[in-house]
C-alpha cells in the first residue's frame, strides 16, 4: 500500500513538475526525455547481481522504449504517453518475478506501475486535449 500511495504522490509531483517546466519546455520534450530516462531503470537494476541473459533483455527492452521515445517526439506526441504507460504495464511482469527474473526492490513494480499510469494517462488527456503547442 505505501508503494502504491508513494507512487500516487511521485505521479503528482511530476505532473507539477512538468506543468512548471511548460513554461521553458513543451511537455512532448518533457514526457520524450521521461520516456528516454525509465527506460534505462531496469538497465541499472540488471547489472547488479543478475545473468548476462537478464541484462541482455532489459537492454533490449530499454531500447525499444528509448526509440518509442524518439518517434513519439518527431512523429506523434500521444505515443509517449502510450510508451510511459507500456512502461508501468512492464513493471507488471517484474512483479515478484512474475515473467521477468531481474533482482529489483520488492515494492518496486507497485510504485513504478501507478507512477507510469498516472502520469501517462495524464500526458495522453494533455496531447489529445491539447495538440497545438505541446
Amino acid at each position: 500500500m505505501i508503494a502504491f500511495i508513494s507512487g500516487l504522490v511521485v505521479a503528482v509531483a511530476m505532473i507539477f513538475i512538468t506543468l512548471l517546466l511548460n513554461k521553458y519546455f513543451t511537455t512532448k520534450l518533457i514526457a520524450a526525455a521521461t520516456l528516454a530516462a525509465i527506460a534505462f531503470i531496469y538497465v541499472g537494476f540488471a547489472l547488479k547481481d543478475n545473468t548476462i541473459l537478464a541484462m541482455m533483455l532489459e537492454i533490449s527492452v530499454a531500447m525499444l522504449f528509448f526509440f518509442l521515445a524518439i518517434v513519439g517526439y518527431t512523429r506523434s506526441a500521444p505515443l509517449l504517453g502510450y510508451g510511459i504507460i507500456l512502461h508501468g504495464t512492464w513493471d507488471i511482469f517484474h512483479h515478484h518475478g512474475l515473467m521477468i527474473s531481474t533482482s529489483i526492490p520488492f515494492y518496486w513494480p507497485v510504485f513504478c506501475l501507478t507512477v507510469d499510469w498516472v502520469y501517462g494517462f495524464y500526458l495522453l488527456y494533455i496531447f489529445k486535449k491539447l495538440p497545438a503547442r505541446i
